[in-house]
Formats: structure tokens, sequence, C-alpha cells
């Protein structure tokens, strides 16, 4: 006999008709009749299915509860989940008005079909579907990262820097001969001793070219092969030194136009896959044809407090270069107007996305290149790798068609081009950098903190999305939607760290925005020397004026001479302090 089952407020068991009926199971609610009892109920009321109703209802009783438990993990997954699981394999067809993987509830003591559910559940918290994505997936550790410009690296100390939330230490492994550092194979290794994992940036580079933590004096080569082990007793050393565990983890590296490139995968397959794939280059400078009118200069390095998701989707951006750039590229009040802004390539997982103007051509290279050409031969090469969330590291130079800036074309200001191809030092011209990159940095990092408080990350797990936080009605924003939308859909929605993946809290003053020594004198050797060199100049000048008051007579020679001496010095002081911070204010460029 068919049985149904009915859970009830009381005892008293539903009678049905004599017709055959199909398994059901019916909830009623009742005010406070106590606990729900499961009740067997056959297609006749009599003694016999009574009797068969006893092992029927204790069934019932487990088979209810089992039930209640399913639907209370269930609840909020249907709410957050309901795309999720129309797309997931297998699912079957919602009826209709009905979510996907619900029961049907109908009025008291009516029946609810069980279907079978469409997640499988553990005794512990449900698993969450994944979606497969539509499109393939940029792979964040298969490409190439520029970490460094290698003409303004000192190759006798290590430098350590950060990749996708990874510490690594860069160092040159030639050899010092007569006192004078020998250039050698430059080498990324992770900024840990296998031994206790102190950090090899601070060790030190010796004389024949090993590479020594300064913690126990261990010594690698640039293969990271442990080569001096002191603490090993002599006949057990070269079996500790050989041991798989007392080499360090070396990444691939690659040197292009003058810039350190770094894959970020250092297992054995990851070095022969970075074989397979070059990384984002300007090949105007790689064409044999194009090569001869085509110069690059000058290379610049800067870290910023900013994230790498937001300096692209500025880099992407020619309309903010008219505003925040006054007095510079433009003029905020009369430049600002409309001008057309289409897509020029599709997004691709690869290529990145492009886009073209009247500003010319903004090609974005993942992961790590914005090339923008404009008419008239000048190509900004701005180069950017993810190093920790909130933080990044600029590369940029320029790049001149010398035939064309050499003509009456008109596009390019000439004068303004002497700046860079005209006899400037290279110090020079990393500090005039400041005066343009601060004026971007200060709104980018607060513009990326106020994205997060309004719950947008660039990160996978980000509900809110980038049009979610944004008002971009006009076409002139398209560069930075098209970044946006390949980041959502074909890199994950964001940087996997390797890493805390949480944004730095907001920096409550400037500070720390315009350190220009921490961003980059500090790295730079040219800038380095330039700011030794200035302050020797500059106590130079001040002792010439206390020597002037002593050694030449009262007059107006004194008085003269003593003035000269001490304004050199404070104008000396002026450009020292310059490589330290530069500080910059949009309400005082007026």
């Amino acid at each position: 006999m068919e049985a149904a089952f009915a859970v009830l407020p009381g005892a008293r068991a539903a009678t049905t008709a004599a017709a055959p009926l199909r398994p059901q199971l019916a909830v009623a609610s009742a005010p406070s009749a106590g606990p729900l009892v499961p009740v067997a109920c056959g297609a006749a009321n009599s003694v016999q299915g009574a009797g068969s109703a006893l092992p029927l209802a204790a069934g019932a009783v487990v088979a209810a509860l089992a039930w209640q438990r399913r639907e209370h993990r269930a609840k909020a997954m249907r709410r957050a989940k309901v795309t999720a699981r129309r797309a997931a394999a297998g699912a079957t067809a919602p009826a209709e008005g009905r979510e996907p993987g619900t029961t049907q509830r109908r009025s008291t003591a009516t029946a609810v079909d069980i279907a079978p559910p469409e997640i499988d559940f553990d005794d512990g918290e449900q698993a969450a579907p994944k979606l497969k994505p539509k499109h393939d997936q940029f792979n964040w550790f298969k490409a190439w990262y520029p970490v460094h410009v290698i003409e303004i690296m000192d190759p006798g100390r290590p430098h350590k820097t950060q990749l996708l939330g990874m510490n690594i230490v860069i160092w040159n492994d030639g050899p010092t001969v007569d006192g004078k550092k020998q250039m050698g194979e430059w080498h990324v290794f992770e900024d840990a001793c296998p031994h206790r994992q102190a950090p090899l940036s601070e060790g030190r580079i010796e004389d024949d070219g090993s590479l020594l933590c300064s913690y126990h004096a261990w010594r690698f080569n640039g293969e990271g092969e442990c080569t001096s082990l002191p603490y090993s007793p002599e006949h057990l050393e070269e079996k500790h030194r050989c041991s798989c565990r007392a080499k360090c983890t070396a990444f691939p590296t690659r040197i292009e136009d003058g810039l350190l490139f770094v894959w970020p995968d250092a297992s054995p397959k990851g070095h022969e896959e970075c074989k397979t794939k070059d990384p984002p280059l300007i090949e105007e400078l790689h064409d044999p044809e194009l090569s001869k009118k085509w110069i690059k200069f000058p290379v610049n390095l800067r870290d910023l407090e900013l994230g790498w998701d937001v300096f692209f989707e500025n880099a992407m951006d020619p309309s903010h270069f008219l505003v925040a750039h006054h007095n510079i590229t433009g003029n905020r009040y009369t430049d600002p107007k409309w001008f057309a802004m289409k897509p020029w390539r599709a997004l691709d997982t690869e290529k990145g996305v492009a886009v073209r103007g009247i500003p010319g051509c903004f090609d974005f290279r993942p992961p790590c290149l914005v090339k923008n050409q404009q008419d008239g031969g000048v190509i900004f090469a701005i180069y950017n790798t993810p190093t920790s969330p909130g933080h990044c590291r600029h590369i940029g130079f320029l790049v001149l068609d010398t035939e064309t800036i050499a003509g009456d074309s008109g596009v390019v200001d000439k004068d303004a081009v002497q700046l860079f191809t005209g006899p400037v030092p290279i110090w020079l011209q990393h500090l005039l950098t400041s005066f343009f990159l601060h004026q971007d940095a200060v709104l980018l990092h607060h513009q990326e903190q106020n994205f997060r408080d309004r719950g947008f990350i660039a990160q996978p797990e980000s509900e809110v999305q980038f049009k979610d936080v944004s008002y971009t009605p006009t076409e002139v924003d398209i560069g930075s939607i098209q970044f946006r939308r390949w980041l959502r859909t074909r890199a994950g929605g964001g940087v996997p760290w390797k890493c805390d993946p949480t944004l730095p809290p907001r920096l409550m003053t400037n500070e720390k925005i315009f350190d220009v020594w921490g961003s980059h004198t500090k790295h730079c050797r040219y800038c380095t020397d330039a700011y030794n060199n200035i302050n020797m100049l500059k106590n130079g000048a001040y002792g010439a004026a206390f020597a002037a008051a002593l050694a030449l007579p009262d007059g107006p020679e004194r008085i003269a001479a003593g003035a000269v001496a001490c304004g050199t010095g404070l104008a000396l002081q002026k450009l020292a302090d310059l490589f330290e911070v530069y500080e910059f204010n949009h309400q005082d460029n007026k």
C-alpha cells in the first residue's frame, strides 16, 4: 500500500481518499501544540492501516528533521546564489514562480514535494558552487613584470622590492677586482634565506660575487645554490650545502629595454614556460627598421602609495591630463571639452584592450604596460607592477620618432621635448617627474580608499562593482571603463596576492604620498650620488660664508661675499630637499 506522511501539531491523522496517493510530506503550522508529530495515513482509515503507520511514523520523524536541517542550511544559499545554481551543471529547470532548489510551500497541512538537492551538503558548511568563467582568465603568475631599471641600480648592493605580495631581492653576481665591481648577471631571489628565513636583502655581495646572508654567513651563487655553510663540520659541509633545502628560491629573469623583468613562478615548470612568452614591449624599439629613428629616454622609477588597478584606470584616462596636470599638460579652465574616444581593440585575455581618440591610442597590455601613442611621433611607455595591496611600482619612459619631431608637424612642443633630449642630467629629469606624478598620486590614493569605503575592492570576492561606485555617462571615460571590464571578466576581478589582500588604511596625512627618498632616491644611484654631491656643495657654501666673515675686512666686500655664499647654500638646501620630499597641493596650483 502506498503511504503518505503528514506532520501535524497533534496526534490526529489526516484521512485521505481511498484512491492511491503518491508519497508526500505535509507541513502544518500550529501556535503551541508542541513538537510536530508525523503520522502515517493510508489509502483507507483501518486498523490494519493504523498498525502499519507506527514504523512509518518513526521514519517520518527522521526524514522531517533531516529535511528541516537541510532547508535551514540551504536558505541563505538560495538567496545569495540563485544565479550560480541556475548555471551549475545538471541543475533542473525550476517550476514557474519558484527559485531553483526551493521546496514548494502550500497552505497549512498541504503537501510539499521533496526534490533532490542541487548542491551536495556535508555535516559541516555547505560547499558553494563555482561558476565556470565565460572567458579564459589571465594567469597572473605566467607573465613578465618589470621590477627595476638596470642603469639606476648599484650592482654592489642587494635591492629589495615586492611582486604580487612576494618579498624579493635583486642582486648582481659580478666579482670585485682591484676594488672595482665588475658587472655580472642580475638575479632575483625570494627575500628569505633557506636557513632561518632571514632577509637576504640585508645581506652583502662579497668580492667573489656571492650573496652572503648577514645572519649566519651562508653564501649563495646566482643559481641559488649554497656555496658556503661555515657552521657545518668540514666532513659534512658539502652534504649540507648540496641539500635541496639549502637552496634559495630563484625566479626567472630577463632584461629588455633596460628593464629587469621577473617571471613570478620559480618552479622548474615556470623556468621552462617563461621561454615561450615575451614581456610587453614597445615594438618600435625592436623593429629593425623603426628602431633606426625611434629613441628612448629617460627611464624613471617610482614606488607609489596606490593600487595597481587605480593606477592603470588613471593611465587609460586621457581626460584627466587637462585638469589634474594643470599648468603642465593643460589648463583646467579652458581645455576640458568633449572629445570622441572609441574602443580600438576588443577585450582579450592576453592582449588586454585599447581605445583611441583625439589624444591618441591608449593600449593596455597585460599585466604591466599602457602604451600611449600620440600623433607627432611621441610614445609614452607607462609600466606598472603590482607590488602589494595599495602599492605599485611605476616605471616610465618616453619614446620619440626623431624624423617626426624634427619636422613641422606642429603637434609636439619642440621646446618641451628639449627638456628630455637636451643636455639635462638624469637626476634632474628624475626630480622633474615628481612634479607630474604627485599631482596624480594624491588623488588616486584617496580615490582607492573611497572605493573601499563604498564596498568596492579589486578582488574576486567583491560583490560591489566599479559601475556601482562611479558615474561615467560620457565616452571620454571609455578607456577606464574598458580596463575595469577586462579586470573583472578576463582576470578574476583583481590581483591574486601572495600575501594578506587587505588594503592598508587611508593615510591621514599626505607626507608618505609625497615621499621622494623612499619611493625613488634610495633606489637610484644617479639621484643618490647627486644628493650627496649637492649636500657637499651646500656645506662648502656655508663654510665659504663663515670663512669670508673671518678673513675679509669689514666692508661691502665681506657682506657681499657672505651673502652670496649663504644664498648659494640655501639654494642648494632647497634643491637637496627635493630628493627627500616634494609636496603638492591642487588648491595652490592656480
